[in-house]
């Protein structure tokens, strides 16, 4: 089974694509599969060339496979502006490395959407722990993003719930982000609300991983 977004560094059976927020953090673990990008909750107003400079450099690395979680927040102390230069640094550097995004929104649905298509995106972009309502999912699907959902589905109510049954298969991922739920759950739970049973989404999503991480 494909994690394609977590924050926890344990060993699974399947690929897990294990994000680091801060290069300082980066580990010297070989083996592993790490995404690197500028979270928008951390962005500092001194931020510039050098910050820019040292995360190109992680994010050059082979075992880099995908440039994220980046994006917009618009909860979030970091200024609107800042936050829209930052990410434009992201799409420049998934066009350079031939590298996926995945994406934290929150409340900018449109303005992501917005600069994606004005960079002419041609990475993979993949809005990680969909949790919205169906016509944002809609919206996101029509301009040809990725979701993945996660911990979410396991809440009866959650806008993840209904958002899932509206995926396009070719368009899936799932997630366990920062919780505690094992992905074995969460695909369990996905297989249910698709009524597939897990073996093929497992076939799909590793589809859809070979597709774009080549």
């Amino acid at each position: 089974m494909i994690d394609i977004h977590s924050h926890i560094k344990l060993p699974v059976k399947g690929k897990k694509i294990f994000n680091v927020l801060t290069i300082d953090d980066f580990p010297k673990e070989k083996g592993l599969l790490f995404s690197v990008g500028m979270h928008p909750w951390y962005l500092q107003p001194q931020l510039w060339n050098n910050d820019f400079n040292e995360f190109e450099a992680v994010i050059a690395k082979d075992n880099v496979i995908a440039i994220g979680e980046c994006g917009l927040d618009w909860t979030t102390v970091a200024k609107p502006d800042m936050q829209k230069i930052v990410f434009s640094k992201h799409l420049h550097w998934a066009e350079k490395y031939n590298k996926p995004l995945i994406i934290h929104c929150v409340k900018a649905y449109n303005e992501i959407i917005a600069m994606c298509k004005k960079a002419n995106i041609k990475q993979a972009c993949i809005i990680h722990g969909y949790n919205n309502n169906l016509k944002i999912a809609e919206q996101l699907i029509k301009a040809g993003f990725y979701l993945s959902f996660g911990a979410a589905l396991l809440e009866n109510n959650s806008n993840a719930v209904q958002a899932i049954k509206i995926m396009p298969i070719d368009k899936l991922f799932l997630e366990t982000d920062d919780s505690d739920a094992s992905i074995e759950s969460i695909y369990e739970r996905a297989g249910e609300l698709l009524n597939m049973n897990i073996e093929d989404i497992d076939r799909q999503i590793e589809i859809n991983f070979d597709l774009i991480f080549k």
